[in-house]
């Protein structure tokens, strides 16, 4: 299968979603992430940027001057530069949300009411508008005015507290973690909303996401572990807390293996393919909680073998035996890895600064509708601004005004 190329003329929607209209005025990554995986699936998505340009356009990694993180968070969106926080701004703002069906931010709890773009405001003008929150503790609640950014949420929600080395300190991932799960719940709250609108009339609805409950969402029994044992998580390393062997290994040639035996047919076959019957049989290891008692003999003799071989043969072996193991990637290993060229996971796009650009593509995967990513994220602040204005019903001499102001750059 040949590498996915989507020319640059080609920036017609498609996908589920084509069709709906998104606002966008995020900033850093967990709103303008929300309204990129609906722009995948074939969302309209303007986004709305200081004149100055939006934060991300100055991190991350450069080539030749261009932001290349920037590529990605902001891919298939139309770009408008205004500024919101003058009366002239936000009025551009309330007439572009009465067009849209789905409004997206992810500003401190009342900062858009300040600025009269509160969701009371819209949905008077809009009242299908879909308008989702997306803040570090939500917008109710003791701390909801505290400053929230993903690494506080990673903190807060006890994630950082059981990931890591055992008598080592805590550890935060090295991407923004918190924010893309924010966004991915996000959106999905956002579609669950345009359905039910679909069904009450047309009535829209208003979303509040914090930054640390999608977190804590995901950390399967650690709650209820706690609340009817008083259990209280630890870091493990890359060990389970309810199944053993599970571990990433480093083979011979120093290079690194992950194995998930949490099946018990499964951990017999690990067993068996490491040349150790004795284990597989043993009537006292026959089980996770069994096998739980005895971590170290069990994981231990995973780690020995492991690191006697080469990569390539332990996958082979494992393999072989129907063991649950894969290769521990880089990216660089991606980017050559047959079974990702051969489903598209990175598409190549057409960049008119960079030339061709990969970056990762469209999740999920649409039989009939499949979405796609149209092009990165545009290199000039305001690409868009004067076609948005002009369809709001903005003459040309108002639109010169705003420029003039400084309250739009063109």
């Amino acid at each position: 299968m040949k590498t996915m190329t989507i020319p640059p003329q080609s920036i017609a929607a498609r996908g589920p979603l084509s069709g709906i209209k998104v606002v966008e005025i995020g900033m850093l990554f967990a709103g303008p992430m929300a309204s990129a995986y609906l722009g995948d699936l074939g969302a309209d998505v303007i986004k709305i940027e200081p004149p100055n340009g939006d934060e991300v356009r100055r991190m991350g990694h450069f080539k030749e001057g261009e932001p290349l993180w920037w590529r990605v968070t902001n891919r298939s969106k139309k770009l408008l530069a205004v500024d919101v926080k003058t009366p002239a701004g936000a009025e551009v703002i309330r007439r572009l949300a009465a067009t849209a069906d789905v409004f997206v931010e992810n500003f401190r709890p009342g900062k858009l009411a300040s600025w009269g773009l509160d969701y009371q405001t819209l949905s008077a003008i809009n009242p299908g508008l879909v308008m989702l929150h997306i803040s570090g503790y939500g917008q109710t609640g003791p701390y909801s005015a505290r400053p929230g950014m993903g690494t506080l949420a990673e903190a807060f929600s006890g994630f950082a507290h059981t990931t890591g080395e055992p008598g080592r300190p805590p550890t935060l991932p090295a991407y923004p973690f918190a924010d893309g799960v924010a966004a991915m719940m996000g959106a999905q709250s956002i579609l669950a909303a345009l359905v039910n609108r679909s069904r009450n009339g047309g009535i829209g609805d208003e979303i509040d996401i914090s930054l640390y409950e999608p977190i804590l969402s995901l950390l399967g029994a650690m709650a209820i572990d706690y609340d009817q044992l008083g259990v209280v998580g630890k870091r493990r390393g890359n060990r389970s807390t309810w199944s053993t062997p599970r571990n990433t290994y480093e083979t011979k040639d120093h290079r690194w293996i992950a194995v998930s035996a949490a099946a018990n047919s499964g951990a017999r076959r690990l067993f068996n393919a490491i040349g150790r019957p004795d284990l597989a049989e043993r009537p006292d290891l026959q089980t996770n909680p069994q096998r739980m008692l005895r971590l170290e003999e069990c994981d231990g003799a995973v780690a020995d073998w492991v690191r006697e071989h080469d990569q390539e043969e332990v996958l082979k072996v494992f393999e072989q035996a129907g063991v649950v193991a894969g290769p521990v990637y880089d990216v660089a290993q991606l980017f050559v890895d047959p079974h990702i060229k051969a489903r598209g996971t990175l598409v190549d796009l057409d960049d008119p600064i960079l030339g061709k650009v990969r970056m990762q593509g469209v999740v999920p995967r649409f039989r009939r509708t499949p979405g796609e990513v149209r092009y990165p994220g545009k290199a000039v602040v305001g690409a868009d601004t004067r076609e948005i204005l002009t369809n709001l019903d903005y003459s040309s001499a108002d639109i010169k005004q705003l420029e003039q102001a400084g309250v739009v750059k063109l």
